[in-house]
This record gives structure tokens, C-alpha cells and sequence, in this order.
């Protein structure tokens, strides 16, 4: 699992590393360069790295879902003129 540190003083937030102690050492040195090596007062956290969540497919609006329909009908209208 991937771990990331993330400073809400600064609201930044290190790369992902492989494990949590890499984060807390990323944390500690950010404390020291950054705060005078003491917890910033807005918080700071280790914690896993946010998984994406999978986006699925567009929705369908409503006038295209009406254009399709209208589209259907057209070609079957079409396809009863032709006899078939």
C-alpha cells in the first residue's frame, strides 16, 4: 500500500512512497525544514494514498436520449415505407 504525508498549514502533500515509515520520515523532515521541526498548528497527517475512484461513462442527457429516439423513428418509419 502507498503512503502519503500531507501538511495542512502548507496544503501540500508528498509523493506517494511504499510504506508508512518513508511518509513519517517525509513528515519529519518537512517539520524540520518547514516548521522549526515542531507539528504545524493547522495539523499535518501520514496516511494511505487516495485510491481513484473509477469514473464511469457520461451521462446521457436528456435531448440526446430524445435525439436517439427520434432517430429510431426515423429509420423505422423509413424501413415501413420500403416494405420491409
Amino acid at each position: 500500500m502507498a503512503y502519503r504525508y500531507e501538511c495542512r498549514a502548507c496544503k501540500g502533500e508528498s509523493t506517494k512512497v511504499d510504506t508508512r515509515e518513508e511518509a513519517e520520515n517525509v513528515q519529519q523532515l518537512h517539520r524540520a525544514v518547514e516548521h522549526g521541526g515542531l507539528a504545524p498548528a493547522a495539523g499535518d497527517i501520514v496516511r494511505p494514498s487516495r485510491i481513484p475512484v473509477p469514473q464511469g461513462p457520461p451521462p446521457v442527457t436528456t435531448r440526446k436520449a430524445l435525439a436517439l429516439l427520434g432517430l429510431l423513428a426515423v429509420g423505422l418509419l423509413i424501413a415501413r415505407l420500403l416494405g420491409q
